[in-house]
């Protein structure tokens, strides 16, 4: 036997020998903030399926996403950076190529990844997928006609509370952000779960563990439950009806936003109720997922994570969808990861989901690499702050076109929520803070005037700044170029403003 022969016997014994590292599964409810889920009080029974799922898991009870939408969010998530690192933003819809990315992380050790998402940009087009050797949309290619169909058959006569709906009709203004007919491949969870599964079966390697990230939507708008949800969640006939009969549209919630659309207390009350009914398909949906993994025998060995990007807006604070605001309606998100062999349990302190490409590397057994923020949810958290960069001025635009009285500078901020422990610092750039106790009043609903403690946690906000590295052009490379991919992508961009993201130049 040659040398070479004897050392590649010696590492397939050892490979062997060695313990198969765990698959992992992240699943994001795209747009799901946690208070309306029953897994954290909720009155109405949401999420009964998470409830068990978190039974036999860790649930983190303050969970804060590091942005307040999809690509800082995600981008964050995927890198272990902050917003202000990665430069995925509004002006930015792009992930530099010089980031390494969990998919790659996971991919360099051995496992298997694949990602799926109804999101249209969780796609090439803004390289959030990078590192993911198998990608799926629900938008493109094979599964388009089932997603679409999947949406269709939601559709219930009468319905004309947005875009989608039978009997929906454009505002009498005109103004619209919105071409819906992309929109139609959104609500497709159990078919991501039934691709996902075909994936496990005819990947390359069935013996190499998997990395995969699923990305569902039914609760981002246009929303449209099915009737079962409707029925499950809401139950009385009389607010399901007025649910299909209030104009929920992204363009009239932008308006009622600035103050120049009138939305009245039963229709806030409807349109909470319908979000609510969404919840309930994710979860179904979900549940039928994890039931599938568990008759295959592939959830034994399995790290699995139930999450979202960021929240939703439903009227509190005079605003909807999720622009503008910092407060815990839309940062608050749930979490839920199961560790084999790991003892179930609650974590009550405040933690960030910038923190999973720490924990799942070291939960794999896999090392973390040296330059990332993220700490580890199951050791030493990384501070909890979360971030709003400066929105579009077309989404502002769009409304003084119409209403040539509304002010842009008022709207024109960003800014850094920070929390510790019970309570939460939100800064703006304008110079305005606000200090909440979050357990006396988790609706944010008066700030408390501490200066002590205010002054405290502006202190640890601005150490926390100091350590963050700003973006570095210079390591960009020529693919590097969000303009090209607008040009080259219509449909990218058509999908992304139906679903309520301005994709306009920069200002």
């Amino acid at each position: 036997m040659g040398v070479l022969s004897i050392a590649a016997f010696a590492w397939l014994q050892w490979s062997r020998a060695a313990p198969r590292r765990p698959n992992v599964l992240v699943i994001v409810w795209d747009t799901v903030r946690a208070d309306r889920t029953s897994l954290h009080g909720h009155s109405r029974p949401t999420t009964p399926r998470l409830e068990q799922f978190a039974r036999g898991a860790t649930m983190f009870e303050q969970a804060r996403s590091p942005g307040i939408w999809t690509l800082p969010s995600h981008a964050a998530m995927f890198t272990g950076l902050p917003p202000q690192t990665t430069g995925a933003d509004e002006r930015w819809l792009w992930l530099d190529g010089h980031h390494h990315t969990l998919a790659e992380h996971f991919s360099s050790h051995g496992y298997a990844t694949f990602s799926m998402a109804a999101n249209a940009l969780l796609c090439r087009e803004t390289n959030l997928v990078q590192g993911f050797r198998a990608t799926r949309t629900t938008y493109r290619g094979a599964p388009a006609a089932a997603a679409r169909q999947a949406t269709r058959a939601k559709r219930i006569a009468g319905d004309r509370s947005h875009e989608l709906t039978p009997d929906w009709r454009p505002p009498a203004h005109g103004a619209t952000n919105a071409e819906w007919a992309r929109a139609e491949f959104k609500d497709a969870a159990p078919l991501i779960g039934d691709v996902f599964l075909r994936w496990l079966d005819e990947r390359p390697d069935p013996e190499a563990p998997f990395f995969a990230f699923l990305n569902l939507m039914e609760a981002h708008t246009p929303r449209m439950p099915s009737a079962a949800a409707r029925s499950a969640v809401i139950g009385d006939p009389g607010l399901i009806a007025r649910g299909l009969d209030t104009d929920a549209s992204h363009i009239r919630l932008h308006f009622y936003n600035f103050g120049v659309e009138r939305i009245t207390a039963p229709e806030v009350e409807a349109i909470r109720a319908v979000y609510d009914a969404t919840l309930h398909d994710l979860d179904t949906a979900t549940g039928v997922l994890l039931d599938a993994l568990t008759d295959r025998g592939d959830l034994v060995d399995t790290i699995v994570v139930i999450t979202s990007d960021h929240g939703e807006s439903l009227g509190e604070h005079h605003l909807f969808n999720h622009r503008f605001a910092l407060w815990d309606t839309l940062t608050h998100v749930p979490l839920v990861i199961r560790l084999p062999g790991r003892t179930p349990g609650r974590v009550s302190a405040p933690v960030g989901t910038i923190d999973l490409f720490a924990t799942l590397s070291r939960a794999a057994g896999l090392p973390v690499p040296p330059d990332i923020v993220s700490g580890d949810l199951f050791g030493e958290p990384s501070p909890v702050v979360t971030t709003m960069e400066l929105p579009l001025r077309r989404e502002i635009a769009t409304v003084s076109a119409v209403h040539p009285e509304v002010e842009s500078a008022p709207w024109l901020r960003t800014g850094d929520a920070l929390v510790v422990g019970s309570h939460k610092l939100i800064d703006w750039s304008t110079g305005e803070r606000e200090l909440y106790d979050l357990l006396a009043d988790p609706q944010e609903s008066a700030p408390v005037v501490d200066p002590d403690r205010t002054a405290r946690l502006v202190a640890q906000l601005a150490a926390w700044r100091l350590g963050v590295r700003p973006p570095d052009p210079t390591l960009r490379g020529p693919k590097d170029r969000p303009a090209r991919v607008r040009a080259n992508q219509e449909e990218l961009r058509a999908h992304l403003e139906a679903l309520g993201y301005a994709t306009g130049a920069a200002d």
